[in-house]
């Protein structure tokens, strides 16, 4: 940890890229999405992720889309830019340009693009170093399920010998399992472990020693409040608010991106549905038991001023 900076811990919402009709960048929307996450009370802001469709903006969209979801934060929390890319070239340039625009922090996985050689240790070793020479910031290491992952013994290596990747966020599956087990091998040498997938199993990998999650918006302030129960010793009363978004949660492993665009829109937070990456469109029956669920959770549907349908 850098002298002065303060660990970092919480819920982290991941916001979506939110898209008009024709496929350009709703700036307005993500300015919403910014000031929803901080008002519920959103530990920070990671951006772009795998919920953002970042494999589906080009390089000067994702810097411009950081550059104004940065300066929307305004310094009220910490925002860590994702600069995750098909090679390590392009890895280090998002991560220049994280460090020049004011970031706080970078989120790394490998290359993403499933190739016909699985990397050697030494490629991982000198990507993970690669990007937090450049970004001069700490590195979230990010071992999620997209292209290949990092067994534990190869993980341990990286953080001994590159103390720029200060944090993990450990997704690959049985997320659970696989968390304790990250603890075991590197938890002494990280500043903190996080957890992903949605928060969906948010109270088992915090009772696993993790250091928060990492969503999507469509209920961060369900989630923060959870958080916020569990730290104060009322597991009981963490789990009283997750548990009617459980349903929710199910959806969001069905459709994922274009459910939690749904959601948002509903609540009034981004204007419009609009995807580029594939994502089953909900049907009638899909949006019916979406009421329901909704309205059971007593998560407000109902579209905010301003807000027009897709």
């Amino acid at each position: 940890m850098q002298a002065g900076q303060k660990s970092w811990r919480g819920i982290f919402a991941i916001p979506v890229t939110p898209f008009l009709p024709d496929g350009a960048i709703d700036y307005e929307s993500l300015e919403r999405q910014v000031e929803f996450c901080i008002g519920a009370g959103a530990a920070g802001l990671v951006y772009p992720g795998v919920v953002s469709e970042f494999f589906t903006l080009s390089i000067t969209e994702r810097k411009s889309v950081t550059g104004a979801l940065i300066t929307a934060a305004a310094g009220r929390v910490p925002v860590i830019v994702g600069v995750s890319g098909p090679s390590t070239p392009l890895a280090v340039d998002l991560a220049q340009h994280a460090q020049e625009i004011g970031a706080d922090g970078v989120m790394a996985t490998l290359p993403y693009v499933d190739h016909f050689f699985a990397p050697s240790d030494e490629f991982v070793l000198n990507h993970f170093e690669a990007i937090a020479r450049a970004a001069r910031l700490p590195v979230i290491m990010q071992n999620a399920r997209m292209g290949h992952t990092v067994g534990f013994g190869l993980l341990r290596r990286v953080v001994e010998s590159n103390p720029g990747v200060q944090y993990l966020k450990q997704e690959t599956s049985p997320c659970t399992h696989e968390l304790s087990a990250a603890m075991t091998a590197v938890g002494e040498h990280v500043d903190g472990i996080f957890g992903g997938l949605g928060s969906i199993y948010l109270l088992n990998e915090l009772d696993r020693g993790s250091s928060g999650s990492m969503p999507a918006p469509a209920f961060i302030d369900s989630i923060t409040q959870a958080f916020t129960r569990y730290e104060t010793g009322d597991r009981a009363g963490a789990r009283s608010i997750l548990s009617p978004l459980a349903p929710l949660f199910t959806l969001e492993l069905l459709y994922n991106v274009g459910v939690i665009k749904e959601i948002l829109y509903r609540r009034g937070i981004i204007s419009h549905t609009t995807c580029r990456a594939p994502s089953p469109v909900m049907d009638a029956t899909d949006h019916r038991e979406l009421d329901e669920l909704l309205d059971a959770a007593e998560v407000g549907s109902a579209v905010g001023a301003g807000v027009t349908r897709r």
